[in-house]
Order: C-alpha cells, then sequence, then structure tokens
C-alpha cells in the first residue's frame, strides 16, 4: 500500500467501533471500552473552549491509522490525543502523514505549542507509557521533546475508610465537611477563580454530573478551602481526582479525609481499586491510602515555529 492509495478525513461517531478496534488492537497495556473512546474522542467537555478532533486514514474501504486533533485557541496550545496505526501497516508512512496533516491543521489555526495526550479535563493517559516504545521513538524522531515525567497510583479499596472521628474533629474545629450539591456553583466559581484555575473547574463541574454528585467539598465560614472530586472522567477505571487544599488551611487533615471520602465512593460504586492519576505528591497517597505506583509516564511537547 502506497500514499496514493490512503485518504485522510475527519471521522464522525459512525467510525467509533472500527476506532475502538484500531487502538484496543494496539495499546495491549491499556484496558477499555467503546464508550471510554467515545468520550475521549466524541465527547468535548469544554466546546467554548476546546476545538476537538479526530482524523483518520483510509485505504481499501477500512480505517488505518487514527489521530485526535485538540486545541485551545485562548492561548495558542493543541494537542495531540490518541494515536496509532493498524499493526499490519505499521511504518509505511502513515502515522507521519496523520502529524503533518494535524500538525498543518494546528499551525494554520495559530497553535504554538502542541503537547501529546495530557489534554485538560479529557485525557486517555497524562503522557507516553514508555513501553509503548515505537510511540515514543516516532514522537522524538519527529522533533517532539521529552520535558518531564508523572506516574499514575493505584490504591486497592478492600476495606472503607472509617472517617467519622476526622469528620467531628474538623467540625469541632469550625470547619464543614460535606458533599457538594448542585447549589455549590458559585462556591465553586468563587474558589477556583482564586485556587488552581479553570481546568480544575472544569474537572469539578464533570465530578458534579454524577448522581450523586462526586465531589466533596470543606467550608470555613461558608466558603470552599478544599475539594476533592472522582469519576470526572475515565469512570470504568475508577478514576480519582483532581484534589486541593487552599495553602492556609494545609496540615489539618483536611485532605485525608476527603480522599478517604471519594475512595469510599469509589468502593461503594463497586471498584474493586481506584486509579490515582498524574500523581504529584506520592507520599500522601501511600500514606494515606496504601497507593503504590502502578505507571509511569513520559511527557513530550513541540513547538510550532
Amino acid at each position: 500500500m502506497n500514499r496514493s492509495d490512503r485518504t485522510i478525513r475527519t471521522a464522525n461517531e459512525g467510525d467509533l467501533a472500527d476506532i475502538w478496534t484500531l487502538l484496543k488492537d494496539i495499546l495491549f497495556l491499556d484496558r477499555f471500552s467503546q464508550d471510554l473512546i467515545r468520550e475521549k474522542v466524541f465527547v468535548n467537555p469544554a466546546p467554548e473552549r476546546m476545538k476537538y478532533e479526530m482524523i483518520v486514514s483510509e485505504a481499501g474501504g477500512g480505517i488505518v491509522g487514527v489521530m485526535q486533533v485538540v486545541r485551545r485557541p485562548a492561548d495558542r496550545k493543541g494537542w495531540i490525543g490518541l494515536f496509532g496505526v493498524q499493526a499490519s501497516q505499521q511504518r509505511t508512512g502513515i502515522a507521519s502523514e496523520l502529524l503533518d496533516h494535524a500538525l498543518g491543521m494546528l499551525k494554520e489555526q495559530g497553535v504554538e505549542e502542541v503537547e501529546v495526550l495530557a489534554i485538560p479535563g479529557n485525557y486517555f493517559t497524562p503522557g507516553v507509557d514508555p513501553r509503548y516504545t515505537s510511540a515514543l521513538c516516532f514522537l522524538e524522531k519527529r522533533g517532539f521533546q521529552r520535558f518531564r515525567d508523572c506516574v499514575n497510583m493505584i490504591g486497592r479499596l478492600d476495606e472503607a475508610f472509617d472517617v467519622s472521628g476526622d469528620i467531628k474533629r474538623l467540625e469541632d474545629a469550625g470547619l464543614t465537611i460535606r458533599r457538594a450539591t448542585v447549589a455549590d456553583g458559585p462556591l465553586l466559581d468563587a474558589y477556583f477563580s482564586l485556587e488552581f484555575g479553570d481546568d480544575w473547574r472544569l474537572e469539578a463541574a464533570l465530578a458534579m454530573a454524577n448522581d450523586p454528585p462526586a465531589l466533596h467539598l470543606a467550608l470555613k465560614d461558608g466558603a470552599v478551602i478544599a475539594f476533592s472530586a472522582h469519576s470526572t472522567q475515565n469512570r470504568e477505571w475508577g478514576f480519582f481526582g483532581p484534589m486541593g487544599t487552599s495553602p492556609q488551611t494545609r496540615g489539618l487533615g483536611i485532605g485525608r479525609v476527603l480522599l478517604q471520602l471519594c475512595l469510599n465512593d469509589l468502593r461503594d460504586a463497586g471498584h474493586k481499586s481506584a486509579v490515582i492519576p498524574w500523581v504529584g505528591p506520592i507520599p500522601f497517597y501511600s500514606h494515606h491510602a496504601g497507593c503504590t505506583v502502578e505507571r509511569v509516564f513520559w511527557r513530550y511537547r513541540r513547538h510550532l515555529s
């Protein structure tokens, strides 16, 4: 098969089954449903800020390669999301053709920097697992530079956490610990405008879309001072996060309580384990929830001249 036999086009939801089958066959380290791929590729959680497109390479009446292209016009940033080529068609130039097309689109639309996989609010993984060695070799050959590493942790949910004593202690100190409600929108807007920013405000909104809301709060004098969320995306994996505590109220054990409340939710929903993605404080999760590092990811980016 040569280049003249292939065409690149924008995918639609009618292509979902073929896209899922292709990715399932090549992403051998991951297990995921068709619904999860639909969420990644065709569900844009912030259409007012983010623009999504999935391009596919087609030959012989079938899809032989895929590449997700995402951009955020306000800060001239783009992302290459899920990508891959049918195993039997690898090393035939398909990935390069898709990347050339994707980078051309992004450059034409004013994007100055492109990152790989770490799409705010809707990422499959926060970077490239180096065991997908052909992917990282491809990216480095095409000018992407590794700039940071990150990890996912996993926590077993064999036993529920008893947080009753800690909640009473915090309430005796004048704090309120509770699940968020739909009426908390203004409180959350105020909090995230001061702490953590728009990307985590989006994830808090995604947590609120669950029933009951998958967001727990700590409040002082009626204002949010800490939060912990789960099931914002990748729900079938028992996905935790994000969580954060205002700097002036750290050290009181608030984060531990909110974390454990979320893990109890995931256990109640039937999950045997929880994925803690894109972890910052590894010792915190290890000490307070027995979590262990499960996967390491390399983050890549490229500047467009």
